[in-house]
This record gives C-alpha cells, sequence and structure tokens, in this order.
C-alpha cells in the first residue's frame, strides 16, 4: 500500500473498545495507533499538581526548557541569568542556580542523565552536575560573541556549539582539560549564522540564517569540515544564485553540492511560502527526516513555522542553471589553454567577494536602496558594486580542468511540505523556540500568550505517512489562547510521559498532560 493510500485510513474506535482489545490480545488494525494518539494529544490541557509549588522568583523570560533523558527534571534557561531546575513528577522547583552565567541564559542541553551544559549571552558554555550544583564543573570559553544553542553528538562525544560570532565550535569532552577549559575546534565559519542543530544520529547538520535561506550539511564528518569548507562563503554562493550572475569565487564550490560527494555535503534550503528574512529558530524531527523552523519575514511584522523535507535525495533530482551556454567550452579544447569569457560574461573581481562576505546588516542597508533594487531586478547588482580589478588568475588552476563550472549555478530543490502563519505582532524581537512530541507526530508551537498543537494532517499520522503531493498547511489539532500571562518564548516535551511545559516572557512555566 503506498503512503498516499495510508494517509487515507482512518480509524476510529471507542477508548472501551480499544482497552478491550488489548486485553484479548486481537491483531492491531490499521489506523490503531494513529487513531490512539490523536485521542491522547487532543485532551492536552494544562494542570496544576496536588503538591505545594515553591515560588520562584524569575525576572525575565524563559528562553530555553529542556528535560533530562529520563524525562524526571526540568532545566529552564532564564533571562535574569539564573537556571532553575523541576521536579517533573510533581511540578515543584527543587533548585535554583542564582548568577549561573553574567549574562541571560539561552540554552539547556543535557549530555548525559547526569550532565548538562548551559550557553550564555556572556559567550561561554558552562558544564552543571545534577547531583551537585553548588558550581559549575567546567566553563568553556572560547565564541566572542552570544551563545545561541548547543547540540551534542554522541558519536563523536563532542559539544557542537554556535554563536553571533558566526562560528561553529566542536568541544572535545574525552580531552584531559582542565575545570575552566577544553579544547575546541572551529569547524566553520560564516556570517549571518542563525541557528545550527544536527540530526539525533550526527549524519546532518542544519544551519539557519539571517538571509532567508537553510544550509544542510549532509554526511557530516566533524574532524574534515574545517579543512573541507575553510574557503567556501554560504552568502556568496546565495547572492550568485539570487542575481543569476556566475563569478569564479563561488562557483569553484560547484563540487560542495555534488550528490556524488561522500562528506559535508552541501545543500541550500529557500523555498518558503512566504518572503522569509530570518530564521530564527531550527529544531529536527526525532527520525531525522525533516527540519521544523520559525521564521520572520523581511517586513518584520509576520513568523511563519514550516516544515522541509531533509532527506537524501536521488541524484537525478538535483540540477544546474547554464548562464551563458555560448561560453561553455568545446569538448576538444587544450586543458592548458584558458577560454577567453564570452561577450555577456565578467569576471567577478575582489569588491565581489567583499559584497558576498560583509555584514548582513550592510548587505541588507544596500540591498534596500532603491537605485539597488531596480539594478537587481536587471541582473545588474554586482556590476554596480564591483570595482572592475581582474583576478581570474587567481581561480585558474582550478577552471583548467572543469571550464564548465565557470557557467553553473546549483538549482536549489523544493523541500517545503508543510506551513502555517503564525499570530502577528506577538513578542516581537523575541526568539520563539518550537519543538517535536517524542513520537514525531506532533508540533507544538508557542502561540500568542499560549501554544498550539500541530500536525501533518487530520490523522495525526507520522510525517511518513503525510507527506503531500505540493506543500499544505499544518493541521491544528488544538489551540490554548491565554494560558500565560505573556508571550511564549518556548515549549517542550517530556521525551518519556505524556507532557508538556511551556515558558513565557514573563517567567511563568505551565504544565500539560492529557486530562481525561
Amino acid at each position: 500500500m503506498s503512503s498516499k493510500e495510508l494517509a487515507d485510513v482512518s480509524y476510529n474506535s471507542s477508548n472501551y473498545n480499544i482497552i478491550r482489545d488489548r486485553e484479548l490480545g486481537r491483531k492491531r488494525k490499521l489506523g490503531y495507533d494513529d487513531d490512539v494518539h490523536k485521542k491522547i494529544y487532543s485532551n492536552f490541557d494544562a494542570y496544576v499538581s496536588d503538591i505545594p509549588m515553591n515560588k520562584v522568583n524569575t525576572k525575565g523570560g524563559i528562553f530555553n526548557l529542556e528535560f533530562s533523558l529520563d524525562g524526571k527534571i526540568l532545566v529552564a534557561a532564564c533571562e535574569d541569568e539564573s537556571v532553575v531546575l523541576y521536579d517533573a513528577s510533581n511540578q515543584k522547583c527543587v533548585h535554583k542556580i542564582e548568577k549561573a552565567h553574567s549574562n541571560c541564559v539561552n540554552c539547556v542541553r543535557f549530555i548525559n542523565h547526569n550532565t548538562f551544559s548551559t550557553c550564555s549571552d556572556d559567550s561561554t558554555l558552562k558544564l552543571w552536575d545534577t547531583r551537585s550544583l553548588k558550581k559549575c564543573t567546567r566553563t568553556l570559553c572560547g565564541h566572542t560573541n552570544w551563545v545561541k544553542n548547543i547540540e551534542y553528538c554522541e558519536k563523536d562525544n563532542v559539544i557542537v556549539t554556535s554563536a553571533f560570532d558566526g562560528s561553529i565550535y566542536t568541544w572535545d569532552l574525552a580531552q584531559n582539560n582542565s575545570e575552566y577549559n577544553c579544547f575546541y575546534d572551529r569547524v566553520f565559519e560564516m556570517n549571518g549564522l542563525m541557528r545550527t542543530k544536527l540530526t539525533a544520529d550526527g549524519s546532518k547538520l542544519i544551519i539557519a540564517t539571517t538571509t532567508g535561506f537553510l544550509m544542510v550539511i549532509h554526511d557530516v564528518d566533524l574532524k574534515t569540515m574545517f579543512n573541507d569548507l575553510k574557503a567556501f562563503r554560504p552568502n556568496l554562493y546565495r547572492l550568485m544564485q539570487l542575481s543569476d550572475q556566475t563569478f569564479p569565487a563561488a562557483t569553484m564550490y560547484n563540487y560542495l553540492f555534488a550528490p556524488s560527494r561522500k562528506r559535508n555535503r552541501i545543500e541550500f534550503i529557500d523555498d518558503f511560502p512566504n518572503d522569509a528574512e530570518v530564521i530564527s529558530s531550527i529544531q529536527i524531527h526525532p527520525m531525522g527526516w525533516n527540519a521544523l523552523s520559525r521564521n520572520i519575514c523581511t517586513d518584520d511584522s509576520r513568523e511563519w513555522t514550516c516544515v522541509h523535507d531533509i532527506q537524501t535525495r536521488d541524484p537525478s533530482d538535483y540540477t544546474y542553471t547554464v548562464v551563458d551556454e555560448s561560453a561553455l567550452p568545446d569538448e576538444n579544447l587544450d586543458e592548458e589553454e584558458e577560454p577567453p569569457p564570452s561577450d555577456g560574461y565578467r569576471i567577478t573581481g575582489l569588491s565581489d567577494i567583499w559584497v558576498g562576505s560583509m555584514s548582513n546588516e550592510r548587505f541588507n542597508t544596500e540591498r534596500n536602496r532603491q537605485e539597488i533594487t531596480d539594478l537587481t531586478n536587471r541582473g545588474s547588482f554586482l556590476g554596480v558594486i564591483n570595482s572592475g580589478v581582474n583576478c581570474s588568475h587567481m581561480f585558474n588552476p582550478y577552471f583548467r580542468h572543469r571550464q564548465e563550472d565557470r557557467y553553473r549555478i546549483i538549482k536549489n530543490l523544493p523541500r517545503l511540505t508543510h506551513y502555517v502563519e503564525e499570530v502577528t505582532g506577538s513578542g516581537k524581537g523575541y526568539i520563539k523556540e518550537l519543538c517535536y512530541s517524542t513520537d514525531g507526530r506532533l508540533i507544538c508551537s508557542p502561540y500568542g500568550k499560549g501554544v498550539r498543537l500541530l500536525g501533518f494532517n487530520e490523522q495525526l499520522q507520522e510525517v511518513c505517512y503525510a507527506v503531500p503531493d505540493k506543500p499544505r498547511e499544518l493541521f491544528t489539532l488544538a489551540t490554548y489562547k491565554d494560558y500565560h500571562s505573556n508571550v511564549v518564548l518556548c515549549c517542550k516535551f517530556n521525551p518519556q510521559h505524556y507532557q508538556m511545559v511551556s515558558g513565557c516572557l514573563g517567567g511563568e512555566i505551565v504544565w500539560y498532560r492529557p486530562i481525561l
């Protein structure tokens, strides 16, 4: 049976019949799991424990929430420089680490059952042990700007971090490091880096940017990534795609996009249903099937939640654009002879490299100027900034054996599967962190002063059975409005139990579970 036929299967049974069939050991019918999960998630609602809760004086917002691997402890990263731990069984605050950092805490990530890491706008990371929280076990210094997210690569036993300094670092936990630092390597660097996420198996690294596209690195090898990608400038290549004009400083890296590439292969994703500008947050499906992101439009007034497929595609799906077919070299051309550029082709100079590498703020300023916009529409944007410095000799050794790459621009595949527009004008300037349920069937999205539960279709099927022929809107299973006194910034599902939490800008945490 095809996935489309499975998507049309709808199974409904009463709670009594479900329990009775389980008692009798009857074989589950097709759609049974979908129906059970829909019943459970449809009955989610907020609840308050019967055990009196400690009052936690948290000033400012809850920026991130993370459960321990066994689901027993919830850790909250707070704007007031603190970290708060809760007992998930009774929702009671068990400990608050005052002044955990010298600036707001942005993210929490559990490394194992007892150790978790936090990062902050003070440019540092800290490791903590839940069995002894008087002080951190290690402080990691290396970034030069706000550290915004933490990932853990189990296969390499390294922490992967990214910051607003544009760098991605790996921190080797296996080395005999000091209490105050740790050996680290810079594995990638780019302007406009917003967030990074690893798939659970560590095979893909997804980078969210402030310039309206996602960058996927397939078949990740963290040990060789720096050398493989050290001279590649994603913004420069993206600028070439937008202008539809080739220049050697970018096209010489076409090989990084080749489907046959065995490690650190690059792919861009840019098909958003809106005019996306800043990809503010990103999450990966538990099975690594897709990337869930939230973006802000160019007018800074609307936000959208989008789902993009990130699985490996057939090599035949990947294509490229030839900008000037008349300039393609003859097959019998002497490899030692450099073909002259055609009349319609201009070798790009050093200033073009500057355009692709300059700050996003400066680039956006230039792009928003009316005269620049008009020239961009005519495909002449690069020419107006070019200094006229011809540096083609820098790239001749590469193109001597790959003449065709001078005129090729890799096309980005359509990857969008689902989307939904978020509430307008809510919490402007703050990043909202979405999350998946542990089984990957459900998405929880901050929605004003509450949250929304979103599914891939009406049957709440797993995404592998709910891939549409064309992008479609996410199904809204439930909306919880005004459950907080302020805008919700983050949410999280318990990895072991049917339990969910959300945190808001006012410092409150609301707990949810099925209410029968």
